[in-house]
């Protein structure tokens, strides 16, 4: 199982596995939908928004960078 990188290295110790909530699009902002944080090649915990809560930067594999927001949980995908 892989985990998040954090920046601040923070960890919690939640058993549930990383949640993404919504992906920012550059046409229309905030989708809500169901993202699996599995699919893709890095996952960088970015910190708690005040107003968005958990944010996340992920990699694909053509190292595309793609904005999520969820829920930490225990950090691992």
């Amino acid at each position: 199982m892989k985990q998040v990188i954090f920046i601040n290295d923070q960890n919690k110790q939640d058993e549930k596995p990383v949640e993404f909530t919504h992906v920012l699009s550059s046409l229309s902002g905030w989708q809500r939908g169901v993202y699996c944080p599995s699919d893709y090649k890095k996952v960088v915990y970015l910190g708690k928004c005040s107003h968005d809560g958990d944010m996340f930067n992920v990699y694909n594999d053509k190292d595309q960078i793609i904005i999520f927001k969820g829920h930490l949980n225990s950090g691992k995908y």
